[in-house]
């Protein structure tokens, strides 16, 4: 229907305008008269009783079945409706109203385009809602486009990768599971274009695995220019955060190193700084990690305890007098010594021996250590030397003053000791210039003596061990100008081999048979060896720097990294891994590049080679100063509640591990003993080797020095001392035991190259005489080291004696052998 107000179509259905909102009224449909023919006019409609309020409609003739409809309200217009055929009952002629007839034209046209309108707007989609619709589209659209390539990581931070992923191209080598590396995950990092950096913490697992990421877990996204902390497991260790804790608060974290773990008393005088019950002292100190070596003793956690008969962990620092009239007055016989120490003990107490925090019985004698720093170096380390009536500074190899752990900033150690080789005399100046208290590396004595660590090249003149002119000696003259202890800084080298020639491995007189090394005529060589620089607490590490004496580039590498700390004690250990050249010819008037120049060669001009590293934070070794000195297992258990109970949760189950240990031993007596292994058929290389009961092992590789031309009977002999152990015995099918070599623990003294024999110590085998070569695993591999030494000839099914080789080796076949 029309809207009557503005004329705009509706339903008919509509109540209102859908345009303006008035009113509809159904429209009422106008009579119509019907044209009868031959039927009599029907008879007008009767008044009405009333007069109407608008003006009579004039009558119009219906058919006979139709009634009049109600007139409209004067207040409603009525609207024409279209004309009506109406069929007649005798002719079917059709007439319309005289009212409407003359629009009926315009009345179709208007009716048949409301019609189409009306249908148009039925069959046309809103464009609102097409609008809305196009907008939704392009919204999800976008939606799903923005998250894929926030999926794709285009955008919105980086995820931090599942380490799982990283490890299994390497477990998938060799069938075995793979530890997760840092490096690994570090790496993946890098790829993903995320800065990573690397924190070492100390945990059970193996050095180099990793733990973590510091303060995120995998799988979470990082915003662009995160660092992210990769955390690298530095093996068992004691944590820096150790000392003044309770050892209830520290069980579980040490329990987890999966080393054993002794709680001791410590004994302390003044428990207002020291409170009883507190760490004290640790072994390893506090931020340091435990040895390989000495994975099988552990840690020891030094806990407060008052003691009267004691030398206390706190004399550290006391006044030196006070403490050594204290002992004299309770009836101990007092020494007092010098010993380098850090800037806060310096003219002090520095340490002792028994060490500070040892009971003590009422006989010991005790040695005090008063603390010196880099103005004392040329009094600590030289000594006045009488010669002839004429008296000299000359240097003294004083290792008292300088033995003790060295750690570096990462937890890694070295220890200075001093060495048990004969040749090093004692300490105290007597015997020759300069012959007395040599050092070690690590415990390690090597085979000749004149590769201990000295302060000087070789000479047998007094003038060689100078270090202050005088008595006709000029600073320019003296042999040992170029080496830093005649220097006013403060540090001094302490070196391998006093810069003498070697043949092969061996050390060699200059001359060519004079000294302690046999007699050779070519292929003389310099090599570098240990070499190490010792900086007092004070040194003037400036002056150094400034001299040249470090590889630049080292150098600037060093100046980029943390400063050091020159309050503390240092070493700086030359790192042979950066240097391309470590072996030079000898022949001819050639100078030693490895050691400090003599006065002597090259015209007095230093040639020694730049050092690497340069000393930072991160490339020097400190002096550990606490806990380093104590005799542990002396000392009494302390009583750490929870101790028990870590320890045997930290290894499952500590009575499960101590029958697998006693079952192990058991095994291990089997297989113990000497063994032989033939490298070569003409006997100019073979190796011995003795394993003990409780599964470690010792021996060494001993070959001939064919480069002097003798035959393998006459020709020296060179050996390479080594020690390690098997981690594990088992039974195997064919009578023999299965042994698993603990890589980590084989350790060679001296650089040995050779794949054969216990190299890369991987599974062994030990079977028992007459056991069959196809019941062994690896039997051909066996057969051919046999043969390949000659220890094997002719055809046979099996070997006369035991055997015991590593099958991950080139070629092994250990048989027992007890040496003349």
């Amino acid at each position: 229907m029309f809207c009557t107000s503005c004329g705009k179509p509706n339903d008919d259905s509509a109540k209102f305008c859908t345009s303006c909102g008035a009113r509809l009224e159904k429209p009422v449909a106008a009579p119509t008269a019907v044209s009868t023919g031959a039927q009599p006019p029907a008879p007008a409609a009767p008044a009405a009783s009333a007069a109407p309020a608008t003006p009579p409609t004039p009558a119009v003739p219906l058919p006979g079945n139709a009634t009049p409809t109600a007139k409209p309200t004067a207040s409603t217009p009525v609207v024409p409706a279209p004309a009506v055929p109406t069929p007649t009952a005798a002719t079917g002629t059709t007439t319309v109203s005289s009212a409407t007839a003359p629009v009926s034209g315009a009345t179709n046209a208007t009716a048949t385009a409301t019609t189409t309108a009306t249908t148009a707007t039925k069959q046309s989609p809103n464009k609102l809602i097409i609008a809305l619709a196009c907008v939704l589209a392009v919204i999800v659209a976008a939606g799903i486009a923005l998250f894929a390539t926030w999926k794709a990581e285009l955008w919105g931070g980086k995820t931090l990768p599942d380490p799982a992923s990283l490890v299994q191209p390497a477990a998938a080598k060799d069938g075995k599971s793979a530890t997760i590396k840092a490096k690994d995950v570090t790496d993946a990092l890098k790829l993903k274009g995320i800065d990573a950096k690397t924190e070492k913490v100390f945990s059970g697992k193996e050095s180099g695995a990793f733990l973590g990421y510091a303060g995120a877990k995998q799988g979470e996204r990082v915003s662009a220019g995160t660092t992210v902390t990769v955390q690298e497991s530095a093996g068992p260790g004691v944590p820096k955060d150790t000392l003044g804790r309770k050892p209830e608060q520290v069980v579980e974290t040490l329990a987890d190193m999966n080393v054993p773990v002794h709680y001791k008393k410590v004994y302390v005088s003044d428990t207002k700084t020291k409170p009883e019950g507190t760490i004290v002292a640790t072994y390893p100190e506090a931020g340091t990690a435990v040895k390989d070596s000495e994975k099988d003793k552990g840690i020891y956690v030094g806990v407060a305890t008052k003691g009267d008969s004691a030398i206390p962990v706190d004399v550290l620092g006391q006044d030196i007098d006070s403490v050594k009239s204290k002992l004299e007055g309770e009836g101990h016989t007092v020494t007092v010594k010098q010993k380098f120490s850090s800037k806060d003990y310096v003219g002090k107490v520095a340490g002792s021996e028994p060490a500070p925090g040892s009971s003590l019985d009422s006989s010991d004698d005790v040695i005090l250590y008063e603390g010196m720093d880099a103005k004392d170096t040329q009094s600590v380390m030289g000594q006045q030397y009488d010669y002839g009536g004429t008296k000299y500074s000359t240097v003294r190899n004083n290792a008292g003053a300088i033995a003790g752990t060295y750690c570096k900033s990462d937890g890694s150690c070295l220890t200075l000791s001093k060495s048990s080789n004969a040749f090093s005399k004692s300490e105290d100046g007597s015997g020759s210039a300069g012959g007395n208290g040599f050092m070690v590396l690590n415990d390690q004595e090597p085979s000749n003596s004149v590769d201990l660590l000295g302060l000087t090249n070789a000479c047998q003149d007094i003038s060689c061990s100078v270090i202050k002119p005088g008595n006709g000696i000029s600073e320019n003259t003296m042999p040992l100008k170029n080496h830093l202890i005649t220097k006013d800084w403060g540090m001094f080298e302490l070196y391998a081999g006093q810069g003498m020639k070697n043949c092969g491995s061996t050390v060699i007189g200059s001359g060519g048979s004079a000294g302690p090394g046999p007699s050779c005529d070519s292929g003389k060589t310099y090599e570098m060896k240990d070499f190490l620089v010792y900086f007092p607490a004070g040194s003037d590490l400036k002056s150094l720097e400034d001299s040249g004496y470090f590889d630049a580039d080292a150098l600037a590498a060093a100046k980029k990294q943390k400063a050091v700390d020159t309050n503390r004690p240092f070493i700086l250990l030359r790192d042979r891994s950066q240097y391309k050249e470590t072996s030079v010819s000898a022949s001819g008037d050639g100078v030693n590049p490895f050691v400090p120049t003599s006065e002597y060669a090259n015209g007095g001009k230093s040639a020694l080679v730049g050092m690497k590293p340069a000393p930072s934070d991160a490339t020097v070794y400190y002096l550990s100063e606490q806990g380093g000195g104590l005799d542990w297992d002396s000392l009494p258990d302390a009583e750490v509640k929870g101790a028990d109970k870590a320890a045997k949760s930290s290894n499952d189950s500590g009575d499960s591990s101590d029958k697998a240990d006693k079952a192990d031993t058991i095994l291990f007596k089997n297989v113990a003993g000497q063994y032989r292994f033939f490298s070569t058929g003409n006997g100019s290389a073979f190796i011995d080797m003795t394993v003990k009961d409780d599964g470690t092992f010792t021996g060494a590789a001993d070959s001939a020095d064919l480069s002097t031309g003798e035959p393998t009977y006459k020709a020296p002999r060179v050996k390479y001392p080594f020690h390690g152990k098997f981690s594990s015995i088992t039974k195997n099918n064919a009578g023999g035991y299965d042994l698993q070599c603990d890589a980590t623990s084989l350790t060679w003294e001296k650089e040995y190259g050779d794949t054969s024999g216990i190299s890369p110590c991987g599974k062994w085998h030990w079977y028992p005489a007459g056991t069959p070569w196809s019941s062994m695993a690896s039997g051909d591999k066996v057969q051919y080291a046999l043969r390949f030494g000659s220890q094997l000839l002719g055809d046979s099914d099996s070997y006369q004696s035991n055997l015991l080789y590593d099958e991950d080796a080139e070629r092994s076949a250990f048989y027992p052998y007890t040496p003349n």
